[in-house]
């Protein structure tokens, strides 16, 4: 769940939707195999855009895309949301794991688990995502997981996916070293903790000066409170990837749904109350230059937490209804 689900998908035509990425493909070192029915097959991979096939509306559309090399990927497939299949466009197959049928909706669903530190050119990255989501939230492995196995793939994937989502929310990308991920959340909590003090003195200076302004003493308070209610969620991130115990991972998971809806409230008022304040007050020039500076970070704060507010809603109700 991510951002946007559409740049790594087409759009929707009728009840079908070509889609990058195959959780099928995997790359070992610079062997790249399909494990599609079961097996494993060497093979060629070439990342083909949706847009490049026009209107593919039905399964029957797939005869005229199927490559006449069997070794060969577009790193695309095919839902049929009607239908509840998923196929293979380069060899004109049903994507099939653990002898069953992989259901389109289960596609959709786990699309909106990718964020864009996961999107890639060449679609491994999404390839790895979507069989992430089949594995721990869908219904394709429920036979062979055990509630205990089950359990600890979903903590390691809030673990996870919450690390990512804490990186592209510093302004970073495409960094998986544990040490360097480990390094940027400590640093962007030390950010914010001086932020924080910053937004204190301006208080102080503005109530030492006049109570009178009160629209931009409270604006500048949502705006310390914004940065505690991040600092906190980054703890919680490094708490997650501290400790291997499932049970910690799930047990903060509610926690950091609530701080991430207060994340968004907040901001929802600070950006209603800055609207309201640049209509009818005179700012000081240095205080108008950090509320300058705080616009882009906050729609992109904004942005990751609305999304990251899906994501962990989905694994929480996914995770409840495979415990019931």
């Amino acid at each position: 769940m991510g951002p946007d689900s559409t740049s790594v998908a087409g759009p929707m035509n009728g009840s079908t939707r070509l889609v990058k990425g195959c959780p099928c493909f995997k790359e070992f070192g610079k062997e790249k195999v399909c494990l599609n029915n079961d097996d494993i097959i060497p093979i060629v991979s070439i990342a083909v855009d949706p847009m490049f096939l026009g209107d593919t509306a039905t399964v029957e559309d797939l005869a005229n895309l199927k490559s006449d090399n069997e070794s060969m990927c577009y790193l695309l497939i095919f839902l049929d949301a009607e239908g509840e299949k998923t196929y293979c466009i380069s060899q004109g197959q049903k994507i099939r794991i653990n002898e069953q049928d992989v259901k389109a909706s289960e596609i959709l669903a786990a699309l909106q688990f990718v964020t864009t530190a996961e999107q890639a050119s060449d679609g491994i990255v999404c390839s790895s995502c979507l069989y992430k989501y089949l594995v721990t939230l869908g219904d394709t492995f429920d036979d062979v997981l055990t509630e205990t196995e089950r359990s600890e793939l979903i903590s390691a994937y809030v673990r996870d996916i919450t690390a990512q989502m804490a990186i592209e929310l510093i302004g970073s990308k495409e960094i998986t070293d544990p040490e360097v991920i480990d390094e940027l959340v400590s640093s962007s909590i030390s950010q914010l903790l001086t932020m924080r003090i910053t937004w204190a003195s301006v208080l102080h200076d503005l109530k030492a000066e006049s109570e009178d302004n009160k629209q931009l003493i409270e604006l500048i308070s949502r705006y310390r409170q914004l940065a505690r209610f991040e600092t906190i969620f980054l703890f919680q991130v490094s708490t997650l990837r501290e400790s291997d115990d499932k049970q910690v991972s799930m047990g903060l998971l509610r926690f950091m749904i609530d701080v991430a809806e207060r994340i968004i409230r907040v901001i929802g008022i600070i950006r209603e109350s800055s609207h309201s304040l640049s209509d009818t007050s005179v700012v000081p020039d240095y205080i108008q230059a950090l509320l300058d500076d705080q616009v882009e970070n906050r729609n992109r704060t904004e942005k990751w937490f609305t999304n990251l507010v899906k994501l962990l809603n989905t694994i929480e109700i996914r995770t409840a209804q495979k415990s019931s």
